[in-house]
């Protein structure tokens, strides 16, 4: 029997984190959950409705990739919104500049 998945969400990956992968072994398990199907290989019917899911749990994007070798589907990159950010604003004679209070740049 195959594990069970929840459909991934933005707030449980780490704030610093601007994408992340969804295997296709567990896009899959997550569609036949969802679906009540026995689907094996990603299909334009499973990327549509996986996007559509993404967007419902908060994703801002996905991007589905091939895997290398051989060209089937590697599973998605889901795309975290952007996150509200408290920055310090110096402006100087001719530049404006602009920086994270997180210590990201």
């Amino acid at each position: 029997m195959a594990r069970k998945f929840k459909f991934p969400t933005p707030s449980s990956c780490k704030l610093k984190d601007r994408a992340v992968l969804c295997t296709a072994e567990r896009m899959l398990i997550i569609y036949n959950q969802f679906t009540v199907s026995d689907a094996q290989r990603i299909t334009k019917k499973i990327k549509i409705w996986f996007s559509s899911e993404a967007k419902k749990h908060g994703w801002s994007g996905t991007n589905f990739l091939p895997e290398v070798s051989s060209g089937h589907s590697g599973g998605c990159i889901l795309f975290i919104p952007p996150q509200q950010v408290n920055v310090t604003v110096n402006v100087t004679n001719t530049t404006l500049i602009l920086n994270s209070e997180d210590g990201d740049d």
